[in-house]
């Protein structure tokens, strides 16, 4: 495949949307952008075999390493405004913001928030939290906020998130913004009809497995907090096991948010395909925190370049070329479509098109 002239498209793309970037800068990412892409992986060995660079292996690692350790290339400046440009399609639309967070082979915790898109998502903002265990409203808030500002003019948002990130705080944050949110709440959760009222268990209200309770304007917990809106049903979890699940938010508890709060899930294909069903994150090798937060940018923009080629692929109606599931029951994801259409090219001799927008 003629990775040179990949290179050459992919850097004249990045030159043209981070204008504010060093050109040195540019042509480091660009170059790490494409070994990305062409060798699907986070490796940094696997990357530099792939770099369209007339010199020896240990020295194109050495490139890579030296832009891991720049303190200059950030999320902000260099994968942002392509993402913000993406998005330019969604204006006056009604969108999801997916929050959710990730620990890499029991050393890398990243807070992540995705932008719902075909029953996908796509990365806009992370953070790689110092510690292991659950993230803080103030991450939470700063995670939310820089993805916030990616966002066109005049959308709608709701912000869905599991149990993790309960916090009434985080909630009425969330509507302060005037933003709709269906924030996760355990299973255990009491619940009251009135402020002073009794509080039952939230399984009381599900007799039978196929019960979903809606329950509107009601209190949490011992602290009577509230009033929000409330829907639970039953799951299953881990292990096969019956668990109840439950979501609080500030639209209405109908079967139609309900469905809609299905959303959340779409935030897990990013995190298959950054693993074990794409670019190996977890196997990268990087185990500095300030280090592998800077792996995510190149990493990002290669999943952002996927995606976009992977819509434009079934726009254009080529998707059962790559892909042999039903119209509405895929067997990839548009990432893994846009890797399978890259494959196909590749075995004409053909580059992949540098596609860094999403086609509606």
């Amino acid at each position: 495949m003629p990775t040179a002239a990949l290179y050459d498209s992919t850097s004249q793309q990045l030159t043209a949307q981070l204008p504010d970037a060093r050109a040195s800068q540019i042509e480091t990412l660009a170059l790490i952008v494409v070994g990305i892409a062409q060798s699907v992986s986070a490796q940094i060995g696997k990357i530099a075999r792939a770099l369209p660079l007339d010199t020896t292996q240990a020295a194109k690692e050495q490139r890579i390493r030296r832009l891991l350790d720049n303190e200059r290339v950030t999320q902000t400046d260099h994968y942002q405004p392509l993402a913000k440009a993406a998005l330019h399609g969604l204006n006056g639309q009604r969108v999801q913001l997916l929050m959710d967070r990730v620990l890499l082979r029991d050393t890398h915790n990243i807070l992540v928030v995705s932008i719902g898109f075909r029953r996908r998502s796509l990365p806009l903002a992370w953070i790689a939290l110092a510690h292991r265990g659950q993230s803080g409203v103030a991450d939470q808030q700063a995670v939310l906020r820089s993805a916030l500002t990616l966002l066109p003019e005049r959308v709608r948002v709701s912000i869905h998130a599991d149990s993790e990130f309960r916090s009434q705080e985080l909630f009425a944050w969330i509507r302060a913004h005037g933003h709709d949110g269906m924030l996760g709440v355990p299973g255990r959760t009491l619940v009251a009809l009135t402020p002073d009222g009794a509080a039952t268990a939230l399984v009381t209200w599900l007799p039978n497995r196929e019960t979903v309770a809606y329950l509107n304007g009601v209190y949490l917990t011992e602290d009577r907090l509230g009033p929000v809106n409330l829907l639970a049903w039953w799951a299953q979890d881990d292990d096969g096991k019956p668990i109840v699940h439950a979501v609080m938010t500030n639209l209405p508890a109908t079967w139609a948010t309900y469905r809609y709060g299905s959303r959340r899930m779409w935030i897990e294909t990013v995190f298959r395909d950054w693993q074990s069903g794409g670019f190996h994150l977890d196997d990268s090798g990087v185990t500095d925190r300030a280090r592998f937060a800077r792996l995510l940018v190149p990493l990002v923009i290669a999943y952002l370049w996927f995606v976009a080629v992977g819509r434009w692929v079934v726009k254009r109606g080529y998707r059962t070329l790559v892909d042999d599931g039903p119209a509405r029951s895929w067997k990839y994801s548009l990432c893994h479509i846009g890797i399978a259409w890259n494959e196909r090219l590749g075995s004409y001799t053909q580059a992949i098109p540098v596609l860094l927008k999403l086609y509606l």
